[in-house]
C-alpha cells in the first residue's frame, strides 16, 4: 500500500494558511522525506490550491456553505463554524484516503478554544517558505504582462466592509501615481486584491489582478505568487499580501498599527521593509507616495529588476 501524508482541512485565514501551515509541505517533500515514496494529499478551498500547487499530489476541494459570506475566517478557524462539523470533515477526509494509502501523518489545525489563535501551533522549524504554483498561473501572468518588462510594483489596497483598518485614500494615492509621468514610464504598477475586498482604480489606469480570467488549474493566489517572483516592491496597509511579499524576500512598504508583528514576527526571511506606524489608518496619501518614490529610485530605468 502506498504511503501518504494528509494535510487539512484548513478553514482559517489566508495568511495563517500561507505562512503557518502550507510551508510544511515543501519541508516534507524537499527535506524531511526527500526521496521517499510518499503522496501528499491536501484538503483546502479550491481558491487556495496554489499555496501547495505542484508540490501536492492530490488537491481535495473543501467547500463550506456561507464561507466568506457570513462566516469570516479567524486565525486557524472560521467564525460561527461548529467544531463538531469540522471534526466530521477531518474524520471523513482521513477515512476516505486511508482506504487507499497508509497514512504516515494527518496534520490539521486544532481549532478548539484558545488553540485556534496560537501562531506557533506548527513550529517554524518544520517549515520551508517556498511555493510552487501550478503551471497555468505562469502562462496567464506571461500573457497578462506581455512585452512589459518594467520593474513591478504590487499595490495591495485591502478594503473590507465595516473593517476598522480600511484606508480611504487609495483613489487619491492612485491619482498621485498617475500624475507622475516619469514614475509611470519606469514602473509597472499592478493592483492585487480579492474581489469585493479591495479598492480598484475606478478609472482603470493600472493592471488589476482581480480582472484576469483564471482557468481550471489556476487561482488568484496562484497569480499573486507568480507576480511575487517578479516584483520589486509591495506597497499596502498591513495585510496578507505585503506579508506574502516578505516571504518572497520582496521589499515591502507597509503602514498600520502592529509594527513589530509585521516587521519581525512575520518577516521570517529578514526582507527589507519600511513600516509607517499609523494606528488610525488616516495616513496622508502624499506621505505614502513620497516614501514609495524614495524606495523606487534604485530601480529607475531598469528592466527585470528582480
Amino acid at each position: 500500500m502506498e504511503k501518504a501524508i494528509l494535510m487539512g482541512p484548513f478553514i482559517g485565514e489566508l495568511y495563517w494558511e500561507c505562512g503557518r501551515f502550507a510551508p510544511m509541505l515543501p519541508k516534507f517533500k524537499l527535506e524531511t522525506y526527500k526521496d521517499k515514496d510518499i503522496k501528499y494529499i491536501i484538503m483546502t478551498r479550491p481558491d487556495r490550491f496554489d499555496l501547495y500547487g505542484k508540490s501536492a499530489d492530490i488537491l481535495v476541494p473543501l467547500r463550506i456553505n456561507g464561507d466568506y459570506e457570513n462566516k469570516q475566517p479567524n486565525c486557524f478557524s472560521l467564525n460561527g463554524f461548529s467544531g463538531k462539523e469540522y471534526h466530521r470533515i477531518v474524520k471523513s477526509f482521513f477515512a476516505k484516503y486511508s482506504e487507499r494509502f497508509k497514512i504516515v501523518k494527518h496534520i490539521y489545525p486544532d481549532i478548539s478554544k484558545g488553540k485556534y489563535v496560537n501562531k506557533n501551533q506548527f513550529p517554524r522549524k518544520d517549515m520551508l517558505f517556498r511555493y510552487f504554483p501550478r503551471n497555468e498561473n505562469y502562462k496567464i501572468i506571461d500573457d497578462f504582462l506581455g512585452q512589459n518588462k518594467k520593474p513591478i510594483v504590487i499595490l495591495a489596497p485591502r478594503f473590507r466592509k465595516g473593517f476598522r483598518r480600511n484606508w480611504k485614500n487609495w483613489p487619491e494615492f492612485y491619482n498621485l501615481i498617475c500624475n507622475d509621468k516619469k514614475l509611470l514610464n519606469n514602473f509597472n504598477f499592478i493592483i492585487c486584491g480579492k474581489e469585493d475586498e479591495y479598492i480598484p482604480d475606478e478609472k482603470n489606469r493600472f493592471l488589476d489582478m482581480a480582472k484576469i480570467n483564471i482557468g481550471d488549474t489556476s487561482s488568484r493566489i496562484g497569480l499573486l505568487l507568480v507576480l511575487m517572483e517578479k516584483a520589486s516592491l509591495v506597497c499596502g496597509s498591513q495585510s496578507a499580501i505585503p506579508n506574502i511579499g516578505l516571504l518572497y524576500k520582496v521589499e515591502v512598504l507597509e503602514f498600520g498599527c502592529q509594527k513589530t508583528l509585521h516587521t519581525v514576527t512575520y518577516n521570517v526571511n529578514h526582507s527589507p521593509i519600511t513600516f509607517i506606524e499609523n494606528k488610525g489608518y488616516d495616513l496622508q496619501s502624499n506621505v505614502l507616495f513620497n516614501e514609495m518614490k524614495k524606495l523606487l529610485r534604485k530601480y529607475e530605468g531598469k528592466e527585470n529588476a528582480k
